[in-house]
């Protein structure tokens, strides 16, 4: 069993599309309650998960590595060396 979504947990791109088919962004979990997350993305975009098979793409999503240097993309604004530790 996973262990259940926490503030500060980053999820990383796409998420099996938790947030819909054309976002690619990473997130940090700003909060959580028992059915439903807020993320944060490095603009300050927020966005709204609540349903249950969106929060269990996440939990999946959270644990994968960023995929963006795969891609060619920028690092994960979150995880950049350039930016020191994580926001």
């Amino acid at each position: 069993m996973p262990r259940p979504l926490t503030p500060g947990d980053l999820i990383h791109g796409y998420a099996f599309g938790a947030f819909g088919r054309d976002s690619y962004d990473c997130r940090r979990i700003e909060a959580v309650g028992p059915d439903w997350i807020v993320t944060r993305d490095d603009t300050g975009a927020t966005e709204f998960v609540s349903n249950r098979r969106s929060l269990e793409l996440c939990q999946q999503a959270r644990d994968e590595p960023c995929k963006a240097v795969n891609y060619g993309d920028s690092p994960c604004p979150f995880t950049a060396p350039s930016q020191g530790a994580p926001r």
